[in-house]
């Protein structure tokens, strides 16, 4: 078990350590959210069935939510993230996996490893808090090897209910992405969030010579209603099926790209 850190002056970059903040548990965010979890972890298995890398790397992966998942199909993972606090707590949660390098990361849009070298990197709730995803896509792009894959989670600005409340207001689906505030879940009042177009966000990836393979529309059922009047099992057997029929309509509030860096 191994760890690196890249830095760079606090005076020449923002931090971007936004759940370094002691006062937000961003586990404790999790508690109650098993339908979410879920969600994702089922759009994770069908995206990656059958398939296998050498290196894979969770890229903003926080505390390692989803790390055992990619395990399952990567022979080593290297879990990155900017927050200290995060990245001490997955070494105790993962500390059985030997085969996990643990990376710091400072800089915002920075993938720290060298071109062409990943098989596989995935990137699960860390759109919201990037305002132009072109830069992100850039690297992204310049570190997978050619015919590498990604998994790219995105906050859907054009979600079913956005679009219906865009309606009812006579207008149309901002373009590009759209800042919903600056203070979510506890976390520190600077802490941006921002939702996206995935038509947008496809013509990003596609700029950057990510084609897209396959995309599903996830947690489509993530209401407080019907999480207090369904059973979880019901629920997820509902979203495993609608996943990929909805994703065509970009339906759900997170939307999971597969693409694959041209060759």
């Amino acid at each position: 078990m191994t760890e690196k850190t890249t830095s760079k002056s606090q005076k020449d970059n923002k931090s971007i350590a936004y759940y370094d903040d002691e006062h937000h548990d961003y586990e404790d965010f999790w508690v109650g959210r098993d339908y979410e979890h879920e969600s994702e972890v089922l759009a994770l298995n069908k995206l990656l069935s059958n398939r296998h890398f050498d290196l894979a790397m969770d890229y903003g992966g926080g505390y390692g939510r989803i790390s055992p998942v990619l395990l399952d199909y990567a022979d080593k993972l290297i879990l990155v993230d900017p927050s200290t606090k995060q990245l001490n707590i997955a070494k105790e949660r993962l500390a059985k996996y030997k085969n996990v390098e643990y990376v710091k990361v400072d800089k915002e849009n920075s993938v720290p490893a060298k071109d062409s070298t990943l098989d596989l990197l995935v990137m699960v709730r860390v759109s919201h808090h990037l305002a132009e995803p072109g830069p992100t896509f850039k690297e992204i792009s310049r570190a997978l090897k050619p015919g590498g894959m990604a998994i790219i989670e995105i906050a859907n600005e054009a979600h079913f209910l956005n679009r219906m409340k865009y309606l009812s207001q006579l207008k149309g689906v901002p373009k590009t992405s759209v800042p919903i505030g600056q203070k979510a879940n506890g976390i520190t009042d600077n802490t941006p969030f921002y939702n996206h177009n995935p038509n947008y966000i496809a013509q990003l990836m596609a700029l950057n010579k990510l084609l897209i393979v396959d995309k599903l529309s996830v947690s489509n059922l993530r209401s407080s209603y019907l999480k207090g009047h369904l059973k979880l099992k019901t629920m997820l057997k509902v979203e495993n099926t609608v996943q990929p029929i909805l994703a065509p309509l970009n339906f759900g509030p997170s939307m999971f790209f597969l693409v694959k860096k041209e060759d």
